[in-house]
């Protein structure tokens, strides 16, 4: 079978939330009107983080084409938490939900123009709305294909993908290996057995970590976000870092990890000298 595919993953950009990816500037619905009928807007305008996330997206689409070119198809895969919506009260979001659906369209169509095939996997409830309706808006809105978790067959490469995994919680140790024995499980198990897939890929924990090739034949890695730290983030993460990045899956089926983890974003912690 020939292989001539790029496959660009990406998980939980949060668009709409206060920390994540963003356009710089917005113009948020209020609901009200003018004499004239004409919509009266609240301008919305990105910090200088989101600002930063937003230009290393740029620049991980911008490697995901160059290593595509003419010669090879791109398929992307999103790992569902597309917008942030409203959850534990939060205030660090933009409040109207259709304002966070049509800044993520509007963020996402330039990557849907460049995928032969785009897909999103549905993420937590909390962000994407009761059976993750907000997200199948942006998936229709897009022309994706939208699912709850699946194993796509990529050139022979079998990926399974899903939204929810587990992931280490101190950096000494790590949960993927899991992940690859569930897929591997869960496959050698059906009636008849199949085949098991070579990388098995999760969102949701906003943070790296990979098995590696500790499991023979399969590679659990869940992703980074599009999201810096919010206040939950301090809360249940003080000290670590928001992971930002994705993983591109290579023609020959290597991994290219070179745009995993960007680095240098603003506001992080630094020395105060007093």
């Amino acid at each position: 079978m020939s292989k001539n595919t790029v496959t660009a993953v990406i998980s939980d950009t949060h668009i709409g939330g206060r920390t994540a990816l963003s356009l710089h500037e917005w113009e948020c619905d209020t609901g009200l009107l003018n004499e004239d009928g004409s919509k009266i807007t609240e301008p919305y305008k990105a910090t200088i983080a989101q600002d930063w996330v937003y230009e290393c997206w740029l620049d991980f689409w911008k490697h995901v084409k160059q290593l595509a070119g003419k010669k090879y198809r791109v398929v992307v895969i999103h790992l569902g938490d597309v917008i942030d919506g409203n959850h534990q009260n939060n205030h660090q979001a933009m409040q109207n939900i259709s304002d966070q659906i049509d800044m993520a369209v509007e963020i996402l169509k330039p990557i849907r123009k460049m995928a032969d095939e785009f897909f999103i996997f549905r993420g937590t409830q909390w962000h994407t709305g009761a059976i993750a309706g907000n997200e199948t808006t942006v998936a229709k809105e897009l022309g994706a294909i939208s699912m709850w978790e699946g194993i796509l067959d990529i050139d022979g490469i079998l990926v399974d993908c899903a939204h929810h995994g587990r992931s280490g919680s101190r950096l000494w140790y790590s949960l993927a290996c899991g992940i690859a024995v569930d897929a591997i499980q869960d496959a050698v198990t059906e009636i008849p057995p199949r085949q098991i897939p070579r990388y098995v890929l999760r969102g949701h924990m906003h943070k790296i970590d990979d098995s590696g090739e500790k499991i023979a034949g399969t590679r659990a890695i869940t992703l980074p976000s599009w999201q810096l730290k919010t206040e939950w983030g301090h809360y249940v993460g003080a000290g670590r870092r928001a992971d930002i990045g994705g993983v591109i899956i290579l023609p020959d089926g290597s991994l290219d990890l070179s745009k995993l983890r960007y680095f240098a974003a603003p506001g992080q912690r630094k020395v105060i000298k007093i």
